[in-house]
Order: structure tokens, then sequence, then C-alpha cells
């Protein structure tokens, strides 16, 4: 699904049994790999990736996906954390604190979210 205003389009895209959301600065008219069926890729850095362990409530973030940690690899300052979601493998790094306090550990099932206006998209090859 793509809804546009101006030079912005908000496209819905589902993945997996997910619909995650991502808000452009292009329309079908401006960029044309925007086309409902296209393939296409979705990125962003692993520092927007937001970890949650034992959610549930109500939050802003449209992007939540579960996940099972496959490996932590914890420093001084930061912990980066490699995530199976389906066949793909998502990276996150969060303080090194945050993982300490969170009792993160391979096998963990976490919640990962990524904000809306953090996921850019790009033609698929």
């Amino acid at each position: 699904e793509i809804i546009t205003e101006g030079h912005l389009s908000v496209v819905r895209i589902k993945a997996c049994e997910n619909m995650f959301t991502s808000i452009v600065v292009d329309t079908p008219g401006t960029a044309s790999y925007l086309c409902v069926g296209n393939g296409i890729n979705m990125l962003f850095k692993e520092n927007e990736v937001v970890i949650a362990k034992s959610f549930s409530g109500q939050i802003s973030m449209q992007n939540k996906f579960d996940c099972l940690v496959r490996s932590v690899e914890q420093g001084k300052l930061l912990c980066q954390l490699t995530l199976a979601y389906h066949d793909f493998e998502i990276v996150s790094l969060i303080t090194a604190q945050a993982a300490i306090q969170m009792a993160l550990s391979v096998g963990d099932s976490v919640t990962a979210m990524v904000k809306t206006n953090e996921i850019s998209l790009s033609p698929h090859d």
C-alpha cells in the first residue's frame, strides 16, 4: 500500500507475517520502484534497532518483529546483537548497560523495533 501527500509517501510492506511501514521523500511519480507489487529492499542502521524483552502494551513504533538472539558481542560501551527473523539476519547495536540490565543471551526471544522514518527503501535488484 502506498499513501502519498505532497512529496511524501507512506509505504506499507509485507515481509514474512509482518507489515512494515516506511515514510519516504518520494512518490510513485518520482520513484518508479514505488509501485504496489514491486519487490523492494528495506534498509536501516543497526543503531536504529530497538530491543525489547518480554514486550507487552502499546507503543507508537509501527515496525515490530519477533526475533531470536543468535549472538551477543558484549563490549565495554556497546553490545552488538545478531538476531534471527525468519531467514533474515538483523543486527542491533545497543549500549552495553542496556544489554546487561536486560540480561540478554543467545536463544532469548526479543522484539526488535524500528521507527517508520528510519527505514529507507530501494529497488530490489
